[in-house]
């Protein structure tokens, strides 16, 4: 529990540190997030529901990350010629909400084989990851002026 904690702690920390956008690195960490969530269940026995579970929480979590998207704190520091972004308390609240609801239905499916529903569940951030930093990209072009 302690671990959770400093982790929790870490990434708060991380998240409101304001950051500068860089187009080519906004596609590093959802590639690597695609190949984990996809080497997961890869493995297991696909079924047209757990399909359809997969697909729903993929849309979930397009739709969270739009909204999460723009929450963000995007702007232009005019000297240095650069943009930054800043995630906002409502986006760090619900990151922690939606790892907190995983964890619990990690646990309660060790218990009862929701094996399913976890790796369902592991497309949410999928999808808020990867529409996050597409909504990141479109403003910061806007800010650029391309």
């Amino acid at each position: 529990m302690v671990s959770y904690l400093v982790v929790f702690i870490v990434i708060v920390l991380i998240m409101l540190k304001e950051k500068q956008v860089r187009p080519a690195r906004l596609w590093v960490i959802p590639v690597l997030l695609i190949g984990v969530v996809f080497s997961t269940i890869v493995s297991i026995k696909l079924t047209p529901l757990s399909i359809m579970m997969y697909i729903s929480c993929l849309i979930v979590g397009l739709g969270i990350g739009v909204w999460k998207g723009k929450l963000e704190k995007i702007r232009k520091n005019h000297t240095r010629g650069i943009v930054t972004t800043k995630s906002s308390i409502a986006g760090i609240i619900l990151f922690f909400g939606f790892l907190l609801v995983r964890i619990l239905v990690g646990h309660w499916s060790r218990e009862h084989a929701l094996l399913s529903l976890t790796n369902a569940l592991m497309f949410i951030p999928l999808g808020s990851i990867c529409s996050r930093r597409y909504i990141i990209y479109l403003r910061y072009k806007q800010l650029m002026g391309e």
